[in-house]
């Protein structure tokens, strides 16, 4: 089979995302040509996997430096609204005061970053045309579009070029936050167009497709939708288990590793979960593992530290895919919370944490803030428990660790009937094998 697979993802970090790195991987077995259109930034993210022979990159470079640290909250547009002090302006109804705010607020907010948005629209330009032109030479049969660029992409492509090419929109990230930045609004209109040019979505489930619906406006055909959890590919040997972090901060076998995998950011509201640990018992160790390489000088690690009174173990420099299993599982729980206040996106991230399918596949029991998916598996599998306040964190690790070996075994369990990345991605593979074998006819 010499059927052309083009994998549109712009984003420098495709080492820490599973389930695309699975897919590539899946993909390649079936011998398909796979090409990954990406951009080439300066990035502090681990290399993606080697892959097979089979599987080559496409990189354009970009030259603006993003700061993966700042993200829009729902309400965060308002928020920045500065409040005026009295004047004669106090006489003006509310609502006239609000919307002149606003606008004053819009335009300095662009003026200042006229020069940023104008070097984003020429990187962008640069992927979209880098996009076309391999579309235009190799003439994929497949493109498989990642989130908002990756979508736009793939418009422009068979805009430009129509040819019977099955196009899969695969959401990972969805960001519901209002920015102020007229660059961000328009790319955020053209996925909207964009959108409507896929054949299949590929997404975690219920919740964020009714997230993403929301952002596009409009419903894709339940018949078009593939649910795929963000989570790692199973193995057939014995229950994993390492001493990772154990040896890396000179731990005691009496010590209990509490682990946030991840993004250290309020988003996942690590500050408050930091906060929380400086109550916990001594033998209770928290430890922040980190996806990509951050300095301890960084002005949000030494507040994480200062809210843990220095009791937190901070772990910044990430390791490669294929370590993974052995950073998971080296815990004995898994912490996961998300700010709501960020948006759909991050409220509704239960399957697609991926954090969770690997703590799961490890046999670790998770703790998780009560947000939508969670309280429902623990119900159904017992692998878990959630909690409303982060002064409860301790209280579900004692319970956990009174009934352990119960816990991690329906861990195990529901990952291999809920999140088993091989499980749920044969279907769409089996679609894709199927249209390949059609357009060669």
């Amino acid at each position: 089979m010499s059927n052309k697979i083009a994998i549109i993802f712009e984003e420098e970090f495709l080492g820490v995302y599973p389930s695309l790195i699975n897919a590539i991987t899946l993909l390649s077995e079936q011998n398909f040509q796979i090409e990954i259109w990406s951009a080439e930034r300066d990035s502090t993210f681990p290399e993606p996997p080697q892959f097979s022979s089979n599987v080559s990159f496409r990189k354009v470079r970009q030259n603006f430096n993003y700061d993966r640290n700042q993200f829009y909250r729902e309400n965060n547009f308002a928020n920045l609204i500065p409040v005026s002090h009295k004047s004669w302006k106090s006489y003006l109804p509310q609502s006239i005061k609000v919307f002149y705010r606003k606008i004053r607020f819009f335009f300095l907010q662009n003026l200042e970053t006229f020069p940023d948005q104008l070097c984003l629209l020429k990187d962008k330009f640069k992927f979209f045309l880098l996009c076309l032109r391999r579309f235009t030479k190799k003439k994929h049969d497949v493109l498989i579009a990642v989130d908002e660029v990756g979508m736009i992409a793939a418009m422009i492509c068979v805009f430009f070029k129509r040819r019977d090419t099955l196009i899969v929109l695969w959401s990972l990230e969805i960001d519901t936050g209002k920015s102020p930045l007229i660059f961000h609004r328009f790319m955020d209109l053209l996925f909207s167009f964009a959108g409507h040019y896929s054949n299949f979505v590929v997404i975690q489930e219920q919740a964020r497709l009714d997230a993403l619906t929301l952002k596009l406006g409009f419903s894709f055909l339940r018949q078009n939708v593939c649910f795929i959890p963000h989570s790692p590919i199973g193995r057939d040997d014995a229950k994993i288990k390492s001493n990772f972090f154990h040896h890396k901060f000179g731990f005691s076998s009496n010590d209990f590793v509490i682990l946030h995998a991840g993004w250290i950011h309020d988003a996942m509201c690590v500050d408050r979960l930091a906060k929380s640990s400086s109550k916990w018992k001594k033998k209770y160790k928290l430890v922040l593992h980190e996806r990509e390489f951050r300095s301890i000088d960084d002005p949000f690690i030494k507040h994480v530290m200062k809210l843990s009174e220095n009791r937190v173990n901070l772990s910044l420099q990430p390791v490669c895919f294929d370590r993974l299993d052995e950073v998971f599982s080296s815990a004995q729980i898994g912490i996961i919370a998300y700010d709501k206040r960020y948006g759909s996106g991050r409220e509704n991230a239960h399957k697609a944490s991926g954090k969770l399918g690997h703590f799961l596949k490890c046999g670790i029991p998770v703790v998780a803030l009560s947000l939508p998916g969670y309280a429902e598996m623990f119900h159904q599998y017992k692998c878990g428990m959630v909690f409303q306040d982060f002064d409860e964190v301790e209280d579900c690790i004692d319970s956990i660790l009174d009934n352990y070996d119960s816990f991690s075994k329906e861990a195990i369990r529901c990952f291999k009937e809920e999140f088993e990345f091989r499980k749920y991605f044969t279907p769409l593979l089996a679609l894709i094998e199927k249209f390949s074998a059609e357009s060669n006819i």
